[in-house]
């Protein structure tokens, strides 16, 4: 750190260097004395040389091996030295310059001098150190004007500590045998690497697993990565809800969106009937305890397995958020990043956690609609269920810290099933915290079902894949319906003078005029994508226009446009016929045509662009997502008296639309949750079985799930299919994808065994890391679906699946025959092997093999196709994909 000052009364012949330092053990030495002259009483003012802007010199290249650090090195007036570590010094130049005086060691106005800096340590930096280095008059030293100050800071980590210190979760893998204690290691650390500084842990973790989250420097986070005992240790990062829209609210009245639930569930009362107390944990936003959704009427008292607690927070009233029968249990998580007092309460300020809770497990409500629209039944899929509330979201996201905390609450607290629908992407499994705690949930038998993320429609962008979770895609069955008639015109005709012609067809910003615009339904053509649509609606709204109707040939999909403002799609056939009705006619009109409630036979899923789509990107040797379910316009439980959620002049609702995958994976909790109360007995493995080889892929018009532009989907676009609400209670076989599988799954994607030995407490005996295993192998663990990465088809590829008879014996199915069909495309030769399997007992296990080969050398594309094993009343159906890519 360097200063300099200079007196402004006398002249001086050398000059003396002081320096300045918060810290005693930092040594800075100046290897250059500096003489100054000053004259007089005037003042004068050394400068530091810099270049001016100049033409670049035409020799002139970048230094070899560049890097930030070396900008301490740039002749500037304060100095910033990055990356140290005190076990080495730090070397920089300054270079000054005499402006214009004379009698001085600077012989000659603009005469420079240079001077070196060198920064060591006797000891690594606990904290950013500033300073200060002054050149003071030898005759003057006791007072000395500033002329120049030269600030220097010198820092620890790579950059300011502002930008590089923060929150981090240091993850210790599997908790102690006695979680009351928790791990030698665990305490250890805690005593002797944050105490010692002054910090405490924002969160604690024992029961599920070990670790821990505080604040660290980067330098104590990578000194922490190496203790003994610490598996991973990584930033705690915030992670989004998995909502497509913060549209919260129908902003027109008129405007009738169809609400889509599961219509099954709507048609079949006996839903309601008592199968169980099954407990679902939300880690989500909060919840709203006085929803009607969650109400106790009639319900038995808690059941005696339950082990939470209900917290009350410490607001103002804290005795206004309660727990009953049905409400359970709920907890709130803050971390340091969010000290907001209004957020010390499980209760829900975003809507979100209390909307995707009644998707799951909300009461019946027999007149429910969002004025008006979709009235009738609303209930969740396992309205008996109970709920528990782990409020870890703010209205800025989730922390990883505050999700692991409340995995790990809610293994201890007895949950069947945690349901959590947000997500980030993230490559390694050891930073992932859903990963983590989903692994630790799923160990002790806790089903974990989590949303694929909305980062569609772009291949490898599904989130929260690992083979221990049940991954939801989403499906769009809704629709857009409204009463009234308007003019109707082409956007060209509304042009602006002076406007592109084409930009204007494709109702471009700023290229249409307001007064013609303003109370028509405008036709655009569509020339720039699927982003362009939701450009086209919001400048036509701007404009005043009451509708936008969109001409193109690939884009079908709606679900992440507003729904405030009324938008659809055409094919260009039938934009012909628009544009030959509104060019033969005086004043052309479009009606939009009233909502109706459709159910049953009419409605024809698709997948909407934004949910997120397969393969996974750590390997394509495991198939994601798992399965689809309703995503877009969902109706469902929301905050009461929410005024930002009530269009103008109502009163605010009770109800209200969302979409996303966050909407999808609560409907999959809720099957998966009824299915635990059926069958306390089947493992998270065996629920999602039943639920993916249940699932459907054609319509109920009879024809194939699509995607947003209306291609036929793929098992990357939703897994197994949609799922289907009464299937998965009776499957007929499962696939038992054990704790084996899991423990192989992290050998062949590079974990060492002494790093599972630390992650997992439930390794049998004997096991090892199979033998140059790579991501390749991952096509043999007993998943429901089989993926298969870097077939070149000048060998066969043999992968190997087992079987449980899970049938019932009331139907007597114990003792019976499956026999093998297989669906398999062009150019792909597949083999079943046996082609039938003998079950003679309820819980008997068979193994089969399927072999992949080719009649042509590579495949060209990936194959899709699928297995399926049928006795005549039960089908087990499997997808299947080959693909000549290798993982990277």
């Amino acid at each position: 750190m360097r200063c300099l000052f200079v007196d402004n009364t006398n002249f001086l012949k050398v000059a003396q260097v002081r320096v300045h330092s918060t810290l005693n053990h930092l040594k800075l030495r100046i290897s250059q004395e500096a003489c100054f002259g000053l004259r007089g009483f005037h003042m004068h003012v050394y400068t530091f040389s810099q270049p001016s802007l100049q033409p670049v010199p035409h020799n002139f290249t970048c230094p070899a091996d560049s890097k930030l650090d070396l900008i301490s090195t740039i002749n500037y007036p304060s100095i910033g030295v990055s990356g140290f570590k005190g076990n080495e010094n730090k070397r920089v130049h300054r270079t000054v310059i005499n402006p214009r005086q004379r009698n001085s060691s600077l012989q000659k106005d603009g005469e420079k001098l240079t001077y070196q800096v060198i920064v060591s340590s006797a000891a690594s930096l606990k904290q950013d150190v500033f300073g200060a280095l002054t050149y003071l008059e030898m005759t003057r030293c006791l007072r000395a004007t500033f002329i120049l100050f030269v600030f220097l800071l010198v820092i620890q980590n790579c950059e300011s500590e502002t930008s590089k210190s923060g929150d981090y979760i240091i993850y210790m893998g599997a908790a102690s045998a006695d979680e009351s204690t928790g791990n030698d290691h665990h305490i250890d650390l805690m005593s002797t690497m944050l105490k010692r500084s002054g910090k405490t842990p924002m969160h604690r973790y024992k029961h599920g697993f070990s670790g821990f989250a505080t604040h660290l420097s980067e330098d104590e986070a990578r000194l922490m990565a190496e203790q003994p005992g610490v598996v991973s240790v990584f930033p705690d990062q915030m992670l989004p809800l998995h909502t497509t829209r913060s549209w919260d609210f129908l902003v027109q009245e008129s405007y009738q969106k169809e609400s889509t639930y599961f219509t099954e569930m709507n048609s079949q009362p006996e839903l309601d009937v008592a199968v169980g107390d099954t407990i679902i944990g939300f880690i989500d936003s909060g919840i709203w305890p006085e929803s009607e959704s969650f109400n106790d009427m009639h319900m038995q008292p808690v059941p005696d397995r339950w082990k939470g607690t209900c917290m009350r927070g410490k607001k103002t009233e804290p005795d206004a958020f309660r727990c009953n029968r049905k409400l359970i249990g709920a907890r709130y998580y803050n971390s340091s990043f969010l000290l907001d007092p209004d957020y010390e309460t499980p209760r829900d300020f975003l809507g979100h956690g209390t909307h995707v809770a009644s998707i799951a497990a909300g009461r019946t409500i027999s007149d429910a609609s969002y004025y008006g629209l979709a009235g009738g039944i609303m209930r969740g899929g396992s309205p008996t269920s109970r709920i528990a509330m782990y409020r870890a979201c703010s209205l800025l996201g989730c922390r990883g810290s505050s999700i692991l905390a409340a995995f790990d609450d809610a293994i201890a607290d007895g949950v069947d099933i945690i349901s959590i629908s947000m997500g980030l992407f993230i490559d390694n499994l050891l930073e992932d915290p859903l990963s983590i705690g989903s692994f630790h949930a799923v160990e002790r038998g806790i089903t974990v079902v989590c949303s694929a993320g909305n980062l569609g429609p772009s291949g490898q962008s599904v989130v929260n894949a690992a083979p221990w979770m049940i991954t939801g895609a989403g499906i769009n069955i809704a629709n857009i319906d409204r009463t009234q008639s308007y003019p109707i015109i082409h956007a060209r005709s509304a042009k602006k003078i002076g406007a592109n012609e084409k930009a204007a067809r494709n109702c471009a910003g700023n290229t249409m005029n307001r007064t013609i615009v303003e109370g028509k339904i405008v036709v655009c053509d569509n020339d720039y994508g699927n982003q362009a649509i939701q450009w086209k609606s919001e400048e036509v709204k701007r404009l005043g226009g009451t509708g936008v109707i969109v001409i193109d040939d690939k884009s079908m999909d709606l679900s992440y446009i507003d729904p405030s403002f009324l938008v659809t799609i055409v094919k260009p056939v039938d934009g012909l016929e628009i544009m030959s009705y509104i060019n033969s006619t005086r004043e052309p009109i479009a009606m939009i045509m009233p909502t109706r409630s459709r159910t049953g036979h009419e409605l024809a899923p698709s997948i909407p662009s934004f949910s997120s789509r397969g393969p996974y990107l750590l390997t394509r040797s495991i198939l994601k997502p798992d399965i689809a379910a309703p995503g877009v316009n969902i109706l469902a439980s929301w905050l009461i008296g929410d005024l930002n959620a009530a269009p103008q002049g109502k009163e605010p609702p009770l109800v209200n639309i969302e979409s996303g995958t966050s909407m999808s994976c609560p409907h999959v909790s809720g099957i998966a949750a009824r299915l635990k109360s059926e069958n306390p007995s089947w493992s998270p493995a065996a629920i999602r079985s039943a639920i993916m080889t249940t699932a459907v892929q054609i319509t109920n018009t009879g024809s194939h799930i699509t995607t947003e532009t209306g291609d036929k989907a793929t098992p990357y676009d939703f897994g197994a299919g949609q799922v289907t609400i009464f299937g998965p209670s009776s499957p007929g076989l499962v696939y038992e994808t054990n704790q084996i599988d899991y423990l192989n799954f992290l050998c062949y994607v590079g974990f060492t065994y002494d790093q599972i030995k630390r992650i997992s407490t439930r390794i049998p005996q004997g096991f090892a890391c199979p033998v140059q295993s790579s991501k390749g192998d991952i096509s043999d663990i007993n998943y429901p679906s089989i993926s298969v990465s870097n077939f070149n088809g000048e060998e066969s590829r043999r992968v190997s699946r087992t079987v449980t008879n899970v049938a019932s014996r009331l139907i007597g199915e114990e003792d019976t025959v499956y026999n093998v069909s297989i669906n398999a495309p062009k150019g792909l030769r597949v083999r079943v092997i046996p082609r039938s399997l003998h079950f003679k007992n309820i819980g008997d296990t068979l193994r089969y093999q399927v072999i992949f080969s080719s009649s042509t050398s590579t495949l060209k594309e990936d194959a899709f196709g699928s297995i399926t094993w049928s006795n005549g009343m039960y089908r087990v159906r499997s997808p299947f994909v080959v693909t000549s890519k290798a993982d990277i």
